[in-house]
């Protein structure tokens, strides 16, 4: 195929997705206006029919939103500064510009498809990996933070005022997590609701033991620092057996880490640097068929060996 077709082809593929993606992100604002024309219209459809639409736009809105909801979550709790929209925009681009730059001067499907995958799997990844890093810092000061809510409520000062003190001498990323529980009140949720969410959003089991103990205090009453204090105590054993239990299965996390990683990693190696060496993998079906085969294995090797590492206690 001409060389001149192959870039034709490849530039109008990635207007394409980048129009689709820009459609997806704005279509709330494609919804309100569909509806403030409807209502503005002289024209009346069927009612039934009108209700089904209606129906199925509210369920697909719904599934958006959720989806979009989780992503800022997980986006905040990472401490990446980016909205869902301009994560997904960017994600498009890692992923469509490198392997079309690829297919259009290098004219090999394989070099292509391998930066196709380094592109689709690298922001997810390094969201996971910050993500793992923030919530790890967060347990590790928890308990000095826990000390502070001790301190103050020993000295005169409310709950909240407490809180306040954690958002603003503590560092990130507990800082910036009590900073949102603030916000939120302001904004209008209880406190109930705050913490809640941002119990569920760090899903840490140590932070949720504060909750509970926070919640319960306020419901029945008690002595809230003392509780907080014994509560100090149990997360800092806690978490001296957790570094036990890290350093223990070090060796088995990172063997796991590097047997899975480097078939993968020399795999997507080849195929960027030297493809005619795994063309055959791609161009018949033993080929493709030990690709799968190898994929299935190794998910289920990982799966394995994360269940060995991971105890829980």
């Amino acid at each position: 195929m001409n060389k001149y077709i192959i870039a034709l082809l490849t530039a109008c593929t990635t207007f394409a997705f980048v129009l689709i993606i820009l459609k997806r992100i704005f279509r709330d604002k494609l919804i309100i206006i569909n509806r403030v024309q409807k209502l503005v219209s002289n024209d009346k459809p069927e009612l039934q029919v009108q209700k089904i639409k209606k129906k199925k736009n509210e369920r697909k809105l719904d599934t958006k939103i959720k989806f979009l909801k989780r992503l800022a979550n997980e986006l905040s709790v990472s401490g990446i500064s980016m909205r869902p929209s301009e994560f997904l925009f960017m994600w498009a681009l890692v992923t469509l510009i490198p392997s079309s730059l690829c297919l259009v001067f290098s004219f090999d499907f394989i070099v292509a498809l391998g930066a196709l995958l380094l592109g689709l799997f690298t922001p997810p990844l390094i969201m996971f990996f910050k993500k793992g890093k923030r919530i790890e810092l967060f347990e590790k000061q928890l308990v000095e933070a826990t000390a502070v809510i001790c301190n103050c409520l020993r000295s005169g000062l409310t709950f909240l005022q407490a809180l306040e003190s954690i958002a603003n001498e503590m560092p990130e990323p507990i800082s910036k997590e009590f900073s949102r529980v603030l916000r939120e009140m302001k904004l209008g949720n209880s406190l109930e609701k705050a913490l809640n969410n941002m119990s569920a959003r760090i899903n840490s089991k140590d932070f949720t033991l504060i909750v509970s103990a926070v919640l319960i205090q306020r419901q029945i009453g008690g002595n809230l620092s003392e509780v907080l204090s014994s509560l100090a105590s149990t997360i800092k054993e806690r978490d001296e057996i957790k570094k036990e239990i890290k350093v223990l299965t070090t060796t088995g996390r990172t063997s796991g880490i590097v047997v899975g990683a480097i078939p993968i990693f020399i795999l997507l190696f080849f195929m960027m640097i030297n493809p005619s060496y795994v063309r055959l993998f791609f161009e018949s079906s033993l080929g493709i068929g030990m690709l799968v085969a190898a994929g299935v294995l190794e998910g289920i090797g990982f799966l394995i060996i994360n269940k060995i590492v991971n105890i829980k206690f």
